[in-house]
């Protein structure tokens, strides 16, 4: 059910699809002991969902949001099959906070979380495309914290970094124009 709804909130941006599929992965996520082995998931659905009405700037809270993603990745260290979607789902909700508060500690943490990310996303691999995203992040974040503060190392970091990104595209995609 929270799944559907919160298809159907992607689809239509109607608030009362993503309020239902909040809700929904709220419950689940309340009768989920945190010793489950699907706790982490529990987490990640709730969180991703309430990230993209933030996006949508359908919810104000990435408080709650962000806290829900490090409790997921604290419950899939490294060495975890989804270790890095959870890095990446953290990285994807810090570079979104820090794109509206401009507060520089979580554009810090998110470029942390992009040096551990990285590593774990070689190439020709499903994972490769989340590195190769990961680096354009990396790369618009300081782009947009240079705007914010001036530094010039932060704009030659971010032209570094997107030029690395678009060398890793494979021939042909969308993205390697840009």
């Amino acid at each position: 059910v929270g799944h559907a709804r919160f298809a159907e909130y992607v689809k239509s941006g109607t608030i009362s699809h993503l309020n239902d599929a909040v809700q929904h992965f709220q419950l689940i996520l309340d009768q989920c002991p945190v010793d489950h082995p699907d706790h982490a998931a529990a987490l990640t659905n709730l969180a991703v969902a309430r990230l993209e009405g933030y996006i949508g700037n359908d919810l104000q809270d990435i408080d709650t949001t962000t806290s829900l993603l490090h409790k997921a990745l604290a419950l899939r260290p490294q060495g975890h099959p989804d270790h890095a979607s959870s890095l990446y789902n953290l990285i994807t909700a810090l570079n979104w906070r820090y794109s509206k508060e401009s507060t520089a500690v979580y554009i810090h943490e998110s470029a942390q979380l992009c040096c551990k990310l990285l590593p774990l996303c070689p190439e020709g691999t499903f994972l490769h495309s989340i590195g190769v995203d990961t680096l354009d992040k990396l790369a618009w974040a300081l782009r947009l914290r240079f705007e914010q503060c001036g530094n010039v190392d932060d704009i030659d970091e971010s032209t570094h970094l997107h030029h690395e990104a678009v060398s890793l595209c494979p021939e042909g995609h969308p993205d390697c124009s840009s």
